[in-house]
């Protein structure tokens, strides 16, 4: 196992930098330079991305800049990987944050596992008690639900000052679209507890956990999903390399 390692989870919004010593969480920031981590320096980056060829290129150069002298090791989704195997027919089409949290929570469950992560993207993934992703569902999270309603309607308007006014059923525009959108997520939600019962639940990202509750179920909460999954990922390929 590879000592010390930054993680760096390429997100449609948002940059992660992830510190381990050894399997330990020891750091997390948001879009900021890594070097924020204190008397940190990786041995290795493991690198995970949803961006395009061209953002990773731009990417890659301004971390090796940062870090001149560490090994870069892309992290991509596989047919098998950690004793999870991947359903698709083309396993490089899944999402490598939905591959990599699917992979973690499964190591931490040892079971049937649903992974929740509503971020940008609410995503919903499935892995059997025997290891197989079997698939998933994708829906749009709920700013891009209500920017959808917005930029594709002409009289669907409301400023901040709106949003909280009233109670029960919305009277007004800003209550009839924030609670409509997060309704909608909920009743997903209900939906997978009444189909799936026996599998347990993580949240990552955003709101899930609050969307998990609001629906009545039960959920283990880690935010690190991705970078664990990278983690796992990354140190079965340095193990296979000295095999």
């Amino acid at each position: 196992m590879v000592q010390k390692v930054l993680v760096v989870d390429a997100g449609n919004t948002r940059l992660k930098w992830t510190a381990f010593d050894g399997n330990e969480v020891i750091g997390k920031v948001y879009d900021n330079d890594p070097h924020s981590f204190d008397n940190f320096y990786p041995d290795i980056i493991y690198f995970a991305s949803v961006r395009s060829n061209e953002q990773n290129a731009m990417l890659h150069a301004d971390i090796q800049a940062a870090y001149p002298n560490v090994e870069w090791l892309p992290i991509v989704v596989e047919a098998t990987s950690c004793g999870v195997t991947n359903s698709y027919e083309e396993p490089h089409r899944l999402g490598v944050d939905r591959w990599l949290s699917s992979i973690a929570a499964y190591h931490e469950s040892k079971g049937a596992t649903l992974v929740f992560d509503a971020g940008t993207a609410i995503k919903a993934d499935f892995v059997n008690g025997q290891g197989v992703h079997l698939g998933g569902y994708i829906v749009p999270g709920l700013k891009m639900m209500k920017e959808g309603l917005v930029s594709n309607t002409a009289r669907i308007r409301y400023s901040n000052d709106e949003l909280g006014k009233g109670q029960g059923i919305p009277n007004n525009t800003a209550g009839a679209v924030e609670l409509g959108c997060e309704e909608m997520a909920v009743g997903f939600v209900e939906r997978l507890k009444r189909l799936y019962p026996d599998y347990v639940w993580f949240a990552t990202g955003g709101g899930g956990k609050t969307l998990i509750t609001s629906a009545g179920a039960n959920c283990i909460c880690d935010e690190h999903l991705v970078a664990k999954g990278a983690k796992l990922v990354g140190d079965e390929i340095i193990e296979n390399r000295k095999a």
